[in-house]
């Protein structure tokens, strides 16, 4: 493994991480290609909260109004620092005073 190891810092055969996302709404088209390295782990999101179309017909079936509503549509590709470390501890809730006395 020793030999391996040496060899891959001397040679790197690091295949590099693609992502990509197509989001495709009525008529919106996002798109989002990233090229990383593999070894910095990261997150791809996509949140689509709201995603509303409203069609209404006349008696003879034909379109008469179309209302589309997209709403904070967010796509995110978000690495994570390579130094950062794991998340802090909550911070403490300290004792309730002996002083402080709740209404009966």
């Amino acid at each position: 493994m020793l030999i391996k190891k040496l060899v891959e810092k001397i040679i790197p055969n690091k295949k590099p991480q693609t992502d990509y996302i197509d989001v495709k709404l009525n008529g919106l088209t996002i798109k989002m290609s990233r090229i990383t390295d593999p070894e910095i782990p990261h997150e791809v999101t996509v949140v689509i909260p709201r995603a509303e179309i409203r069609e209404k017909y006349d008696s003879d079936k034909n379109l008469v109004e179309r209302e589309v509503i997209l709403s904070s549509i967010t796509v995110v590709h978000a690495p994570r620092h390579p130094l950062a470390g794991p998340p802090s501890p909550p911070p403490e809730i300290p004792a309730i005073s002996k002083n402080f006395l709740p209404k009966s």
